[in-house]
């Protein structure tokens, strides 16, 4: 699925690269922006399909461009790409509405594929991320008082979704079917007030 992409980072070398990535994957490269500033004015007056931002930037970075975006209701999906982003900044932006979170140490079709995932209207954050967020939320005390509404074999698969796993690895995982876990997914959105893994994430850690 081709999409119009934003990029910013603040490192020349690595924003041609990523660039040049992109364009050789069939997606269109509008905007390559070396500041937080510059991004958000090309947010509004190019009107990408995603953007792609660095989380650590000289003026803000991923997480002061996704606030800005976000308070103009600006709905884009947005992915952070990162050599690393500290769990509760994690939690910062699941709460902002980042619709991604990819590390620049992965595969880079891992890229591809999280776009691909954020222009259907889903969540991709990378298991190694979402691991360290379950890790904080467990360390500081959060948990949502509606966690004690869920059953055992509930609780069991909300744990499996904060690590990272899908559906079809959370059924080999427990025994299950596909099906199965949908069922139970369901009663647990239901139960925790959530339409998505993302909202479960944020819901259960604050």
């Amino acid at each position: 699925m081709m999409a119009r992409v934003l990029i910013a980072d603040d490192h020349p070398i690595f924003l041609d690269g990523l660039a040049h990535f992109l364009k050789s994957h069939q997606h269109e490269v509008i905007c390559c922006s070396r500041t937080a500033k510059d991004a958000i004015l090309k947010v509004e007056s190019e009107a990408p399909d995603v953007l792609v931002l660095d989380v650590t930037m000289k003026d803000g970075g991923g997480l002061a461009i996704l606030t800005a975006v976000r308070e103009a209701q600006n709905p884009v999906p947005a992915i952070f790409l990162t050599v690393g982003i500290a769990p509760e900044k994690t939690v910062e932006a699941l709460k902002l509405g980042v619709n991604g979170i990819v590390l620049k140490e992965g595969d880079p079709f891992e890229l591809l594929n999280c776009i691909d995932i954020v222009l259907r209207g889903e969540t991709w954050i990378d298991p190694r991320v979402s691991e360290k967020a379950l890790l904080y939320s467990v360390v500081s005390g959060g948990k949502s008082a509606k966690d004690g509404a869920l059953t055992e074999r509930e609780r069991e698969i909300t744990n499996l979704i904060r690590r990272g796993l899908r559906n079809r690895e959370i059924a080999q995982r427990c025994g299950l079917t596909e099906g199965t876990v949908k069922v139970h997914l369901h009663s647990i959105f239901q139960k925790l007030g959530v339409k998505s893994r993302a909202e479960l994430i944020v819901n259960t850690m604050d």
